[in-house]
């Protein structure tokens, strides 16, 4: 639990805020936790429009196919400080500009086909204002109206407003301090997936689902390509991604060793 203090009338009030993962369909009832389980979890930080529902789709496969490990599932509000130090987890990681195109249109489409989640009044502003994705990142750092109508619009926006390093708030020495048991790559998602499985010690074939509407996978042909200012701004703007993402790519060329397979309970901060 998240711990927050509310001072009402000179008084602190003290609240306390449950992380609840999502538990996949295959992993056994109760508490996916639970040590009596006989698995060790293994915990997905679920990085927004970073081939999250891909992962999903894999995990329900792994958690069916053996026991050793449960992997569980977390929404996007998770981050890393919520587990505690010694949990086991892997996150998933995507190129910052083509994560923004993704972010945006999948926003504007308000998450269809697969869901459908209304704007917020924020959004709907932000769209009208700026009805591509190249149209908001040409304005950011505009003068005047416009440059403050694109920033506002990008942090409006659900998958844009918020970078990927931000999931690891307070937690700067990651690799080094906590490691993650692997980082999938959207770029590379396959080989690093059979890498990730690989480290588990698992056999058998779990194999990616090729369905459009089921892994969240859009086509983006018939819409404005990114032009260089574009793309010159983007990379001013996420720049603590784009050198989060080299950190990443680096440390998978020299991981440490595999994690164990002992079964342990897992729990989340408290």
């Amino acid at each position: 639990m998240h711990r927050g203090q509310i001072a009402i009338s000179g008084t602190v009030i003290i609240v306390q805020r449950t992380i609840v993962p999502e538990t996949l369909p295959s992993v056994a009832a109760g508490d996916p936790s639970d040590a009596a389980s006989n698995a060790r979890v293994l915990h997905f930080l679920h990085i927004g429009k970073a081939a999250g529902t891909q992962v999903r789709h894999l995990a329900r496969q792994v958690n069916a196919a053996q026991d050793r490990w449960r992997i569980v599932k977390h929404d996007h509000n998770t981050n890393l400080r919520d587990l505690t130090r010694e949990d086991a987890y892997f996150f998933s990681i995507r190129d910052p500009l083509t994560r923004f195109v993704s972010g945006f249109y999948s926003r504007k489409r308000k998450g269809q086909p697969r869901l459908n989640v209304p704007w917020t009044m924020d959004e709907r502003q932000a769209f009208k204002r700026f009805p591509h994705a190249n149209d908001l990142a040409e304005a950011l750092f505009a003068p005047g109206a416009r440059g403050l109508d694109a920033i506002a619009a990008i942090k409006s926006i659900r998958h844009t407003s918020k970078n990927q390093v931000d999931w690891f708030e307070s937690r700067g020495a990651l690799l080094t301090v906590q490691p993650p048991v692997w980082i999938l790559r959207q770029e590379r998602f396959e080989a690093d997936w059979a890498s990730l499985v690989r480290r588990l010690g698992l056999t058998g074939k779990f194999t990616p689902t090729r369905d459009d509407a089921k892994s969240h996978r859009n086509d983006y042909s018939d819409v404005p390509p990114l032009s260089a200012k574009a793309r010159a701004n983007l990379t001013t703007w996420y720049v603590q991604d784009i050198h989060f993402y080299e950190m990443c790519a680096t440390w998978l060329d020299s991981p440490p060793p595999r994690p164990s397979r002992r079964p342990r309970a897992s729990r989340l901060n408290s």
